[in-house]
């Protein structure tokens, strides 16, 4: 084989269809699209997004050569999804949330090494955005809280959040698609069906993406009491895998931790350790509760 023809061979791939649930206003749908200009699409790709708005926002904006599907029954990311994988005719699936920006190689990424016939899907790597300066958006940074290698999910652990997943599209047809009717957890979910369906998760630390923090503490702590809910419906549905962040050993500890840091006058450390302990109250409230995702009519 010529070295001309090696190279042409290297850049072979599957086609890839990058789905995107989006909810958000303007500002967040024009961040989105100029992020979805990033990647790097070739012939028999596409970009589609699913629009999870309750008036259908992207249908009143110019969003390029982006494919817009609406999702108009349930306010969920996993019903986004699942009316964006209907109209996908890609061979993968590459989920990514809204508030990521991939680098601009991030399907070259995927497919830079051989994927194994028995791999149904591949975890990229997601770490926060390093221009957020909120100090909500720094804390949620300092403590890697999508990061797959080192964050609450990694990939070593069979874990992956769909803020950047790749999956066989066939694997993804054979699980039944991700669980609608929830408001979190349903990532989770998938990746644990995964191998129960004879498919395994690789992890490909070198396809980045930057996720976009909550900007202010409460739409942050929001968040993760939403992700209590979703823990405790995991549980339900695979007793013993998600129990109960540990509330009063954990408050104890970020008590001691707190006043030796301040001590040693390391005070923003202190907030975020202080932060930590407010977090663990707020994953408790939120398992306890409801996970069924609402209506958007």
């Amino acid at each position: 084989m010529t070295a001309v023809n090696a190279h042409s061979s290297a850049r072979v791939r599957p086609s890839v269809s990058v789905v995107v649930p989006f909810r958000g206003d303007r500002a967040a749908a024009n961040r989105m699209l100029a992020a979805l200009r990033w990647l790097d699409l070739r012939d028999g790709d596409e970009a589609i997004v699913a629009d999870n708005t309750a008036g259908g926002l992207l249908g009143t904006m110019q969003v390029g050569e982006v494919q817009v599907v609406n999702a108009p029954r349930l306010r969920s990311s996993y019903h986004a999804r699942n009316a964006g994988v209907r109209a996908a005719t890609g061979d993968w699936l590459l989920f990514m949330d809204a508030d990521c920006v991939p680098q601009a190689d991030l399907l070259a990424a995927y497919f830079s090494e051989p994927i194994a016939d028995d791999c149904g899907a591949l975890a990229g790597q997601i770490l926060g955005d390093p221009d957020q300066r909120s100090f909500a958006a720094r804390y949620a940074r300092s403590r890697k809280l999508f990061d797959h290698a080192d964050g609450l999910i990694q990939a070593a652990e069979g874990g992956a959040a769909a803020g950047n997943l790749l999956v066989r599209r066939t694997a993804f047809d054979g699980i039944g698609h991700f669980t609608e009717g929830i408001r979190s957890g349903g990532d989770l979910d998938l990746c644990r069906r995964l191998p129960a369906a004879g498919w395994r998760l690789d992890f490909r630390a070198q396809a980045l993406v930057h996720h976009r923090h909550r900007a202010t503490l409460p739409s942050l702590l929001g968040a993760i009491a939403r992700y209590g809910a979703g823990a405790r419906w995991l549980n339900e549905r695979y007793p013993g895998s998600s129990p109960p962040w540990p509330l009063h050993l954990g408050l104890a500890s970020v008590g001691r931790d707190v006043v030796g840091h301040v001590r040693a006058r390391r005070i923003e450390d202190a907030a975020f350790r202080g932060i930590d302990g407010v977090g663990l109250v707020a994953h408790r409230i939120g398992y306890a509760m409801d996970n069924t995702a609402g209506s958007l009519k």
